[in-house]
């Protein structure tokens, strides 16, 4: 991927937020958002928002009236809104997303509602949607109901998709090392949520640029 660096100007080379939808310490999506964090590099600014950065309570629209909980809304959004694109790696859990990441997305969404002048932090945002699992499957349960999700609130997600199954056989205990396949599949994925992006980042710019 760092091959690639020079196909994005430096005026509006892309901020790719990427986050995982698991707490868990040794969750092998967190493993796999650092992966393709590495990949990324030169590329684009990468923002990784790991899920110590996010104290946010379980979603009460009560809350909402609380100054402390919306001004921890508040910093978390401001890393989606000064984003170009999301890189996202779920889990799934009995069929459906983890409930940290639906938390932390319906509390993100609420702040334009909660706050005048605060921006819809997904609007138009691509969206490559990720997920690394034990099984067979590469945690293809969680994509349906992200990409619903995610597109409800009105971003790009794209058609591409990365999955690693057997990701446990897959990490080595400082990485993971995919067979041919599996990189080309993440390494093309990754070219086009980089070409969205820096299209959205142009646009923001151009948008800003007075007449």
């Amino acid at each position: 991927m760092n091959a690639r660096t020079g196909e994005f100007a430096a005026d509006t080379a892309p901020t790719l937020l990427l986050l995982a939808g698991s707490q868990r310490a040794a969750s092998y999506n967190a493993r796999l958002v650092a992966d393709l964090a590495m990949r990324l590099q030169g590329c684009c600014t990468v923002d990784v928002l790991a899920p110590e950065q996010v104290d946010l309570p379980l979603f009460n629209q009560d809350l909402e009236a609380d100054p402390e909980t919306v001004r921890r809304v508040a910093a978390v959004h401001r890393r989606f809104a000064a984003s170009h694109g999301l890189i996202v790696a779920t889990p799934e859990y009995n069929g459906q997303l983890p409930p940290y990441l639906k938390n932390l997305v319906d509390w993100v969404s609420r702040l334009a509602y909660i706050e005048a002048g605060r921006p819809n932090a997904f609007v138009d945002r691509p969206v490559l949607l990720c997920s690394a699992s034990t099984g067979w499957s590469g945690g293809a349960l969680a994509i349906p109901p992200a990409r619903a999700l995610f597109g409800y609130l009105g971003c790009v997600v794209i058609g591409d998709t990365i999955g690693v199954p057997h990701a446990a056989s897959a990490w080595t205990g400082d990485g993971y090392a995919f067979d041919d396949a599996v990189d080309d599949q993440i390494n093309t994925a990754l070219t086009r949520i980089l070409r969205l992006a820096t299209d959205y980042s142009r646009a923001a710019a151009m948008a800003m640029t007075p007449t």
